[in-house]
């Protein structure tokens, strides 16, 4: 049964997931780059308190985003799967030996989290730049999967 949901905060999936994570009543965390970086700018200092994250040392997004993977039990990842941000969680998710599962429905969610006993889940994807719709995409399933 998932209790919390991590992610590193960049805006679409990863604040999506952040966001459901609230709205359930779940904990939430995750690493973020050093510089609190988003696509908007700097994530504010009241974000940082409300979805419990950490300032990851580097500026870089990569570094932020094998902590997430390696601290969770699997990755749920939306949007397309061939953008960097994408290729590269799926990498480390492979060599960390850890779950992951790709633009699932709120059924496929919830059945990939029982039989996968996933606890801490990571939340990844695209960001609201590069694809608009992803946010809602995400907070909705995870709310009815998870829910």
């Amino acid at each position: 049964m998932v209790t919390a949901i991590k992610s590193g905060a960049q805006t679409g999936a990863d604040i999506a997931g952040l966001d459901a994570g609230l709205a359930l009543g779940l904990m939430t965390g995750g690493w973020i780059p050093k510089g609190r970086r988003t696509d908007e700018g700097p994530l504010s200092h009241e974000d940082m308190l409300r979805y419990r994250l950490k300032e990851h040392s580097s500026w870089a997004y990569p570094p932020r985003t094998r902590l997430n993977v390696a601290e969770s039990d699997g990755t749920v990842l939306f949007g397309n799967m061939s953008s960097p941000g994408c290729s590269l969680t799926i990498k480390y998710c492979k060599e960390l030996h850890k779950p992951y599962i790709c633009n699932p429905t709120a059924v496929e969610l919830r059945q990939w989290t029982i039989d996968n006993n996933i606890e801490t889940m990571n939340t990844a994807g695209n960001r609201a730049s590069t694809n608009p719709r992803v946010y809602q995409l995400t907070y909705d399933t995870i709310v009815e999967a998870l829910k």
